[in-house]
């Protein structure tokens, strides 16, 4: 489950890296939003984390983890979604965009496929 603040609420609960995760071009705007509200949570808590304890976030930090991998994985379904168009001009959906974001953070490896 996709249960960022950042998320819009129709997108609150899914889970993005999913490979049953399906959307389409109607969306783009909530997936772009969604994906500014990310990158706007993550240097607010970074920020945060440093006034608190006076030391940097570390790239290790399991919630820092949790937010790129989120990030990632709305990059990848924009990307798709921008890039999907069928010959006659018309958008699909698409499904799964996002699992690699999740199994290159498990593996550590990007899969150039």
């Amino acid at each position: 489950m996709n249960r960022s603040p950042s998320a819009p609420g129709k997108f609150r609960e899914a889970c993005l890296t999913c490979d049953k995760f399906a959307t389409d071009a109607t969306f783009l705007p909530e997936l772009q939003t969604q994906l500014a509200r990310t990158n706007q949570l993550i240097t607010e808590r970074r920020a945060t984390f440093e006034a608190r304890t006076g030391h940097l976030m570390t790239e290790d930090n399991i919630w820092l983890a949790g937010r790129h991998q989120e990030r990632d994985a709305l990059g990848r379904i924009i990307l798709t979604l921008r890039h999907t168009r069928l010959a006659d001009g018309t958008v699909q959906a698409i499904r799964g965009a996002g699992v690699k974001a999740r199994t290159e953070a498990i593996t550590g490896k990007e899969d150039n496929n």
